[in-house]
């Protein structure tokens, strides 16, 4: 079920809360915060978001009228909070690479069959994606990926 847009600002500020809390663990498995720096504004915005991991890079999807990925496009200095740790991270933005991002898309998805409905993408009755779905969702998702800064090399 996709639950409406305008409960996500009820829903975002308490997430927030609850990954910061003790009791993070319930959730830290599947969704993270990303902390990142308005490209105009310069003002700080965290939100949260569901993840994956995979060979040391962190990605989170979204769809492409979403705004704030659009922060960072070009390359940009995150931080990530994931399972209640807080680290720096270099976020780069795949919004024009279909087959890389059905390809993340896919296995995110095969993970949280649940967030299809995000992606417009419906469920066989086996609970695979939609060929044809996937397919169109690839040219309208947004993947964001992230690696781990070492913070030993940027203070040299």
């Amino acid at each position: 079920m996709k639950l409406p847009e305008p409960l996500f600002a009820i829903i975002n500020p308490i997430m927030r809360l609850l990954l910061h809390s003790p009791v993070h663990a319930l959730w830290s498995d599947g969704l993270m915060l990303i902390t990142f720096r308005g490209r105009n504004s310069g003002r700080t915005f965290t939100t949260p978001v569901r993840y994956i991991e995979s060979d040391g890079v962190v990605r989170c999807f979204t769809a492409a009228e979403n705004q704030w990925w659009r922060n960072l496009r070009g390359g940009a200095d995150v931080v990530l909070r994931i399972r209640g740790q807080d680290r720096p991270y270099r976020a780069t933005v795949l919004d024009n690479d279909p087959i890389q991002i059905r390809k993340w898309l896919e296995y995110y998805l095969g993970l949280f069959p649940q967030d299809a409905v995000y992606h417009d993408i419906r469920l066989n009755k086996d609970k695979t994606l939609v060929r044809e779905d996937l397919e169109r969702a690839a040219h309208n998702a947004i993947v964001v990926e992230a690696v781990a800064v070492n913070t030993s090399e940027r203070e040299t």
